[in-house]
């Protein structure tokens, strides 16, 4: 009975997520730039608007991808974006069951409303588009675990159309499989950097507004709690933190790429540890992308339960007595997976 009302309970803050996300008079602020950007492409204006203080930051492909969207009411578009995006979660729940053991209890729900600060619930509110990044992401995953090779490419290459980001996942090829791939690693390169050059072709006024806006946002913890926004945090001269960031990149991905060619770990772990890695190297992470390792968390926490920790702000605990504090609580979901990041290296090692 007691397990009953525990799932009861932890299904019943879940649907408070979802209603908040429909209902609140603020939430959907990333799908109403989103629809703001349909309505000027549709009555033949600049797409690359302003709405609320929010700039387009996506390359040309990402205007028609989703201005359909503004032909319906606003209100109507707000349900069906919710409808939608739920059918994604529940395919990423599919997929992440071949990674990771799920049981549906109500802890696992908790951690999935909560973990790493609470990227799911803040994707859901927010009305951007990331779930969607995330499907295609685990299903290029999913992919490379069947040995799909070319799934994967084509996977990854059509994700990284709107954020781009995610082609760093193509390294994957490299260190993944036995044998590194590097005819589909150089294939998948080309056709990605040929569809970028497509979009500065037939659109290169669009195209030069995305390239300004992207190589000039520089957006911090908490809503981008990238390593390198940290980095910038902590040494404001802008050469220096960037020279940093590299540094950082470089030893992860050494730390990274030495265990994976090292260890003979199930070929779910060697996937997670690309996935960390990609979470850390990435340019511009935002709070609700670290929705990526939902599954790479829970593997952990299920390993050593003490890292249940990446479900609770601790952050803003230690906010109140040390500068530490402050810095951990913009940067938790960063915080989180460095220590993921120790814990699989430790596990792929052993």
């Amino acid at each position: 009975m007691g397990r009953r009302l525990a799932l009861a309970a932890a299904v019943a803050l879940a649907l408070v997520v979802v209603g908040q996300s429909l209902l609140g008079p603020s939430a959907q602020w990333d799908l109403k730039l989103w629809l703001g950007m349909g309505h000027a492409f549709r009555e033949g204006r600049d797409p690359y608007l302003t709405v609320n203080n929010l700039p387009f930051l996506y390359p040309p492909i990402a205007v028609p991808l989703l201005a359909p969207l503004s032909l319906m009411p606003d209100r109507v578009a707000i349900w069906v974006w919710m409808a939608l995006k739920l059918g994604a979660l529940a395919g990423l729940v599919a997929i992440w069951r071949n990674f990771v053991e799920l049981r549906g209890t109500a802890l696992e729900i908790v951690y999935f409303i909560f973990a790493f600060g609470s990227a799911l619930t803040i994707d859901l509110v927010s009305g951007n588009p990331c779930t969607f990044e995330q499907l295609g992401l685990w299903l290029a995953l999913f992919a490379l675990l069947r040995g799909r090779v070319f799934w994967f490419c084509v996977a990854v290459v059509a994700t990284a159309q709107v954020k781009i980001s995610p082609v760093l996942l193509l390294g994957a090829l490299l260190v993944v499989p036995e044998r590194p791939r590097w005819g589909a690693f150089a294939a998948s390169s080309a056709a990605f950097l040929a569809s970028l050059g497509l979009q500065r072709l037939l659109a290169p006024e669009w195209f030069a507004v995305f390239a300004s806006r992207a190589g000039s946002v520089d957006e911090r913890g908490p809503s981008n709690p990238a390593l390198i926004s940290l980095l910038r945090d902590l040494f404001p001269e802008a050469g220096l933190a960037l020279a940093l960031w590299a540094a950082a990149v470089l030893v992860v991905v050494f730390l990274a790429v030495r265990t994976l060619r090292r260890t003979k770990a199930d070929m779910r772990l060697r996937i997670m540890l690309v996935a960390l890695t990609y979470a850390l190297i990435a340019p511009r992470f935002k709070d609700y992308s670290y929705e990526l390792l939902l599954p790479v968390g829970l593997h952990v926490v299920q390993r050593v339960p003490l890292a249940a920790l990446i479900c609770f702000p601790v952050g803003r605990g230690a906010k109140i007595v040390s500068a530490i504090g402050r810095y951990l609580e913009r940067y938790y979901p960063l915080a989180c997976a460095l220590a993921l990041f120790g814990l699989l290296l430790d596990e792929l090692s052993e």
